[in-house]
């Protein structure tokens, strides 16, 4: 989790990523109030069509209202002749087909409190029987306006208007009903598409549809248990029965009794048009692309020059690549100020840098001078001393005075060996002791006989301060081992000198030569035991541990001493 958390972050702390979190937000509020403009013209869109829809109903309603309307006043005109008339069948028959010379009526008649029709534009009188629809007459008996889907005369669907039938004493006689065939009011064609008129009584059941009945019933919105379609607003959206998402529109027609309902698909508003059907893809799309040319923007005034001039730091600071005015020319000023203080920056690194190296290589120069200086004066003294030991009668001062000419030749190898390392403070032992054991042997053979020489120098490099003492250890040891070397009769002495890395920055420099067979160790009071306190001093000064021993013929003196960590040049 925190890995993740790291790498979140680093992508985060980008100053691309950071400016483009910055505009987002700053533009964030811009893209809402668009977002919430653009749902406010959807909304102003769908407030329109349903005014739209409200007038269109009431513009179709208009004709089918004025038919009902007269078959209303019909019936109600009739209820005041048939209670006069029902003594004779036969008026009362004329009277009906008289009445309904209108082509828009299909039925006219009375019928009494039983279902029974003693007058009517029938061929007969006849009885339809106790209906539902009856039943809810005689309880509250009052104009309505009824659909019946299978007339008694026709077999068809109708729409009738009925009215109480009352007599002198106010009892209910029977009701007056005059009928409109459905499919006279059912042919009507709306010029809008997709739009469904329906007409619908005050219980709100469908009266009218442009098809069949079952199908204006899936077009009735979806209510809450307990719920009366008539309540409804004027206008109003839901989902129908039939799932889709309808606007609707409910006009009276005759207020409590008949009303008009018409409605069409709710993405009919906004189909068509891409920007309604989705108000807030316009906005967003617009935020983004100001993001973009904001992000662009930045990136083509800011980042671009802040990252080019992160690589010039880089470039600078790696291979001391130098930066150029020119290169920030088109960078604002602000850059450029910044561009041109780190170009003065880098001139004074530049300067100081070379006015140090030129430094160095003074001191360089004189410090190689020193060593060769040295060298040639400890040469010079090692070669008196060879001029003196010649004329020297004495066996014991020649080996005097030749051991001290092995040291100041030891010294003088290591001075030369400083001269030749330029530029370095630290001398590479391998190559250094590889000299000074040959330079030592070499003059011992000449002097004796030939030497079985065998080294094994690992590369290992000291400071001076290690370097020196550690090279007179070893000519120390060098000359204490060709003072006793010695070796089996018919074969040449042996001599080993090695120089090995061991762990924990330590290191062992070990110098083994053969001896003659049962020759007993070093006398200490026929020696001087100069060699020996050398010895010892210099593993002191190398703050090591120094060791001899003497074991199958071969005589060995080991020194293990901590190496320093390098100094840096100065």
């Amino acid at each position: 989790m925190k890995n993740i958390l790291s790498r979140v972050w680093s992508g985060v702390d980008r100053l691309g990523v950071r400016l483009a979190i910055v505009l987002a937000v700053a533009l964030l509020p811009l893209m809402i109030i668009s977002i919430v403009r653009s749902q406010s013209v959807v909304s102003e869109a769908v407030a329109r069509s349903q005014g739209a829809l409200v007038g269109e109903t009431l513009r179709a309603v208009q004709e089918e209202v004025i038919i009902i309307e007269r078959a209303k006043a019909l019936a109600q005109a009739l209820s005041r002749s048939v209670p006069i008339m029902l003594d004779d069948p036969e008026l009362c028959t004329r009277l009906m087909h008289d009445k309904l010379n209108d082509t828009a009526f299909s039925f006219a008649g009375f019928y009494d409190t039983t279902s029974y029709v003693p007058c009517s534009t029938a061929d007969e009188p006849f009885s339809f029987g106790m209906t539902v629809d009856l039943a809810e007459q005689l309880a509250d008996p009052k104009p309505i306006v009824l659909i019946n889907e299978q007339a008694p005369i026709s077999g068809e669907s109708v729409i009738y208007a009925s009215h109480p039938v009352f007599d002198t004493d106010g009892s209910l006689m029977g009701f007056t009903a005059i009928s409109v065939p459905h499919k006279r009011l059912r042919t009507w064609v709306w010029d809008e598409p997709d739009a469904v008129f329906l007409t619908l009584n005050s219980q709100g059941k469908v009266l009218t549809s442009p098809g069949s009945l079952e199908d204006a019933e899936l077009i009735l919105p979806q209510l809450e248990p307990g719920q009366d379609i008539t309540k409804q607003p004027v206008s109003f959206s839901t989902v129908g029965r039939d799932g889709i998402e309808r606007l609707y529109a409910l006009v009276p027609v005759v207020k409590g009794e008949l009303y008009a309902l018409s409605s069409w698909p709710m993405d009919r508003e906004v189909q068509g048009d891409f920007y309604l059907k989705n108000p807030a893809l316009f906005p967003a799309l617009m935020w983004l692309a100001s993001l973009v040319v904001a992000w662009f923007a930045a990136s083509l005034f800011v980042t671009r020059h802040v990252i080019k001039l992160k690589r010039s730091m880089q470039g600078f600071a790696e291979t001391r690549t130098v930066t150029t005015h020119n290169q920030f020319a088109a960078a604002p000023k602000e850059l450029r100020e910044v561009a041109d203080a780190f170009i003065g920056m880098t001139d004074t690194i530049m300067h100081d840098e070379a006015q140090i190296e030129d430094t160095l290589r003074q001191k360089d120069v004189l410090l190689r001078e020193v060593h060769h200086r040295v060298k040639n004066n400890l040469q010079l003294i090692a070669s008196i001393m060879s001029m003196q030991m010649r004329q020297s009668r004495s066996k014991e001062v020649r080996q005097l005075m030749q051991s001290l000419h092995d040291r100041v030749n030891s010294l003088a190898t290591i001075h030369r060996n400083l001269y030749q390392t330029s530029g370095q403070a630290d001398i590479s032992m391998d190559e250094h002791l590889d000299a000074i054991v040959h330079q030592v042997v070499r003059m011992a053979a000449s002097r004796d006989k030939s030497i079985d020489l065998k080294t094994d120098f690992a590369s290992i490099r000291l400071n001076p301060d290690q370097a020196v003492p550690l090279s007179l250890f070893v000519t120390e040891a060098m000359t204490n081992a060709l003072k006793y070397i010695g070796s089996v009769k018919g074969s040449s002495p042996s001599l080993s000198v090695s120089l090995v890395s061991l762990p924990d920055d330590y290191a062992q420099v070990t110098v083994t030569n053969s001896v003659t067979p049962n020759a007993a160790a070093p006398d200490a009071e026929k020696s001087s035991g100069l060699g020996s306190e050398l010895m010892e001093a210099f593993s002191e000064q190398l703050e090591g541990e120094f060791e001899v021993n003497l074991d199958n013929n071969q005589f060995t003196v080991h020194l293990t001493f901590p190496v320093e960590a390098l100094t840096a040049k100065s």
